[in-house]
């Protein structure tokens, strides 16, 4: 168990573009808050098990062996596992808030 902090996430960094990612290990876990611009989305495919709320904006996440998309509003929860891979994309045109923690490597 960690103490009590408070979670710095001022520092945003740019994986791809148009989507800025302020992240934080915590107790060896990273958690991120994300923001996609309106029309942006990631480049790669990821494999990397994630689980999240989206707090404002709509995102769609595609999945790499062609199952129907998950689109997201402000205030669903979601769990993405590490295959099929996935990427998200905003196609809205307001920018996309999520918070999202990557899940822990069995």
């Amino acid at each position: 168990m960690i103490e009590p902090l408070k979670i710095d996430f001022s520092t945003p960094v740019s994986h791809d573009a148009g989507v800025l990612d302020s992240e934080a290990d915590v107790a060896g876990t990273r958690w991120a808050h994300v923001e996609y611009s309106p029309g942006a989305g990631r480049a790669d495919w990821c494999d990397t098990p994630h689980s999240g709320v989206v707090l404002s904006g709509t995102l769609t996440y595609s999945f790499e062996d062609g199952r129907e998309p998950l689109t997201l509003r402000a205030g669903d929860g979601f769990a993405l596992p590490e295959a099929p891979r996935h990427r998200g994309r905003n196609d809205g045109d307001e920018p996309v808030r999520l918070f999202l923690i990557d899940a822990l490597v069995a």
